[in-house]
């Protein structure tokens, strides 16, 4: 297959992979695989064995000021590659420059669309509360504008049944669902987290983390309500691993922890690390945890990729009631949405950490059904059969 990917961020720029990357850096090894790069970080941080095609674009660092202005050029683009290559079947996975791509490629190749989450909301919260009147009307007037991209697709593909049900309502027929997984790397190396513990001042001290973007589909103050309530009467820090993406999202959040006066109790690590040093910072954690605000949209329809790396180094996983991580791994997860549910259940841990491992030890055959050598496979077949 020759096949053209037009993703939701920059392909080697972007601070970790994301779900298309993890699956389409393997089927290129065996298939030709094409991208387009959005240059939005100058610094290449991922490897690629794609042929990734930069974009004589108009810089800025505003996503929809970029894709707007931009949007004859990547249809020009798009165009090129598929007559010079010959491409057969383009992915798509970008709301606004997905509708152009889905449109130059229209009657030209096989469209497949890739809804990794709830693009209305996710694109327009950078720039509004996606609750507020504002937000909502955004969220419409995008909404529209995916509804009549899936049309020009001949398949749809979600992460979760949600999802899903979202673009049947859109008015989709043709879907799947290919859930997110996790490398092989996560079980295969293993880390005990003694040297991250160290470094941190984390040794002698419950470990209750966090690893990824701190942005507006989060939802902290319940965790760290929790974690001023049991620093009182037990040894536990609060261990961030993330920064913000676009957002005033980390600001915010650094005025929760001095306004609830835990700063002694919070160690954060500011920055994005390599994607392939992230098992030895879960590793230092005790009880890992997911704290989606679910009643943002995107949280709401969110499948965290975190989910499966923080299960495969057999973490205990606090997560609030996200439907895809409930009903992909009920059983081995614990579900908190207040305070007190927190509370409950870290203090239970504390008193009996035995029992949270023993469930997690359970789930290592669930984790190695999803990764993504698997779903990278389940994909590539889809493509061949659309």
């Amino acid at each position: 297959m020759k096949i053209l990917v037009v993703p939701t961020t920059d392909w080697v720029g972007h601070p970790f992979p994301s779900r298309l990357h993890h699956i389409f850096e393997r089927i290129a090894e065996h298939h030709e695989v094409h991208v387009l790069r959005f240059g939005f970080y100058p610094e290449k941080k991922l490897k690629t064995r794609a042929f990734v095609h930069e974009i004589e674009d108009i810089k800025t660092n505003q996503l929809a000021l970029y894709y707007s202005v931009n949007a004859l050029k990547h249809y020009k683009v798009v165009r090129e590659i598929l007559q010079e290559y010959e491409i057969g079947t383009v992915v798509i996975s970008n709301l606004l420059s997905g509708m152009v791509a889905a449109q130059a490629a229209h009657n030209f190749a096989k469209v497949v669309y890739d809804l990794p989450d709830y693009f209305p909301a996710s694109a327009c919260g950078y720039y509004f509360n996606v609750n507020s009147l504002p937000g909502k009307l955004v969220m419409a007037g995008l909404e529209k504008i995916l509804r009549g991209t899936l049309k020009l697709a001949n398949h749809t593909v979600t992460c979760s049944l949600k999802l899903m049900e979202y673009v049947k309502k859109l008015g989709t027929d043709a879907a799947s669902v290919i859930p997110n997984g996790v490398d092989s790397f996560f079980w295969n190396n293993r880390h005990d987290g003694r040297e991250i513990r160290e470094r941190y001042g984390l040794d002698e001290h419950v470990a209750i983390g966090y690893l990824g973007s701190i942005e507006f589909w989060l939802k902290m103050s319940p965790l760290l309500e929790a974690i001023q309530y049991l620093a009182k009467e037990h040894k536990v820090k609060l261990f961030l691993v993330g920064a913000k993406l676009r957002t005033r999202a980390a600001e915010d959040l650094q005025r929760q922890i001095k306004n609830l006066k835990i700063e002694k109790n919070v160690v954060w690590l500011q920055n994005f690390v390599s994607y392939y040093d992230v098992p030895r910072f879960i590793a230092a954690m005790d009880v890992c945890t997911i704290p989606f605000d679910p009643n943002n949209p995107v949280a709401y329809y969110s499948a965290p990729n975190k989910l499966w790396e923080y299960l495969a180094l057999e973490k205990p996983v606090i997560s609030s009631s996200i439907p895809a991580v409930i009903a992909q791994a009920s059983q081995f997860v614990n579900v908190a949405d207040t305070s007190m549910d927190y509370v409950k259940i870290l203090e239970d841990y504390i008193h009996d950490p035995d029992k949270y491992k023993e469930k997690i030890r359970k789930a290592q055959q669930v984790i190695r059904d999803n990764n993504w050598d698997i779903i990278s496979e389940k994909y590539e077949n889809l493509l061949e059969s659309v």
